[in-house]
C-alpha cells in the first residue's frame, strides 16, 4: 500500500504553464482521507512554494532547494546551510564564467539578473527574488547556489567546469537543460525523502514518485513506485521503475489515481 508520495513540479506536475492539474484539490483530499501524505519536492525555495501552494500549508510536505530545506505541518524538518567563504568562492568563479546566479536563502533569493529575459526566467521559478550589484554582500543563510546558461543548454558548458570545481565537496546537480544547483555533499530531494520516510515510519515499498530531470534521480531511487515522465532525460528514465506520459497530460494525477484510489 502506498503511504507516501513525492512528485517534482516544472516538467512533472506543472504543465508547461507553469499551472497545477485541474484536479489537484480533489486528488489531496482524496489523499488525505486515506493518510497518504503527499510531499511537493522541487528546486524551488520554500517562499516560493508557500506562496504557490498556501491553501494546502497543513497537507503537504515541503521538499525546497532540492533537498536543503523540508518543511511540515509547521515544523523545519532539516535545513542545510552553505558555508559563507564557498558561496563566496562560487560567486567569484560563476561571475567569470558570465553565468547568471541566484543565491536561494532563507529570507529571499538574491541574483546579479538584469536582461528583461533574464528576469522573465527567473520569476518563472522564484517569487522572493532580489537584484544585487554585488553578490558578495549577500547577508543570509544560504541553502542553494542556482547557476543559470545565458548562452544556451549548460550540460556540456558550464557544467562540466562546476563538477570539476566544486563536485569533490559539494553536489553539483543538473536541474534543467539551462540549470545547474550546488547545494552541501549529500542534500538532494531523495535524502530528503529519506528523513521523511523514517519521519513518517514509511519504507521503499510504500513511497512513490515522478520526476523528469536529473536533480530527481536519488528522489526515484528512494521509492519502488518512481515514475520518469515522457519528456524526462534519457537518464531519468533509466533510474525510474516505471514510465507514465507528458507532464502536459495531467500523468502525475492519473498514475495516483490508479494505483491509490
Amino acid at each position: 500500500m502506498i503511504k507516501l508520495i513525492a512528485t517534482d513540479l516544472d516538467g512533472t506536475m506543472l504543465d508547461d504553464s507553469k499551472r497545477l492539474p485541474e484536479n489537484f484539490d480533489t486528488v489531496l483530499q482524496n489523499l488525505n482521507s486515506k493518510n497518504i501524505r503527499f510531499a511537493v519536492s522541487s528546486g524551488r525555495s520554500f517562499c516560493t512554494l508557500k506562496q504557490q501552494f498556501k491553501r494546502y500549508m497543513d497537507d503537504l510536505i515541503f521538499i525546497c532547494d532540492n533537498g536543503a530545506y523540508v518543511y511540515d505541518k509547521g515544523e523545519v524538518v532539516s535545513m542545510s546551510v552553505l558555508p559563507d567563504d564557498a558561496v563566496h568562492n562560487m560567486v567569484r568563479f560563476c561571475e567569470e564564467q558570465d553565468l547568471l546566479i541566484l543565491l536561494c536563502g532563507k529570507h529571499g533569493t538574491w541574483h546579479n539578473g538584469r536582461e528583461a529575459d533574464e528576469l522573465e526566467e527567473i520569476r518563472k521559478y522564484y517569487v522572493n527574488e532580489q537584484y544585487m550589484e554585488d553578490l558578495s554582500a549577500f547577508d543570509d543563510e544560504i541553502f542553494k547556489v542556482a547557476v543559470f546558461e545565458r548562452k544556451g543548454s549548460i550540460e556540456t558548458t558550464a557544467y562540466p567546469k562546476l563538477r570539476a570545481r566544486y563536485g569533490e565537496y559539494f553536489n553539483v546537480q543538473l536541474s534543467g537543460d539551462r540549470w545547474v544547483d550546488i547545494m552541501n555533499r549529500g542534500i538532494t530531494k531523495g535524502s530528503a525523502l529519506h528523513k521523511m520516510q523514517d519521519r513518517l515510519g514509511v519504507d521503499y515499498g510504500e513511497t512513490m514518485s515522478f520526476g523528469d530531470y536529473l536533480n530527481d534521480i536519488e528522489m526515484l531511487e528512494n521509492s519502488y513506485y518512481s515514475f520518469s515522465m515522457e519528456n524526462s532525460h534519457s537518464l531519468v528514465k533509466k533510474a525510474a521503475n516505471f514510465s507514465t506520459g507528458s507532464n502536459n497530460d495531467n500523468s502525475v494525477m492519473k498514475e495516483i489515481i490508479k494505483l491509490c484510489f
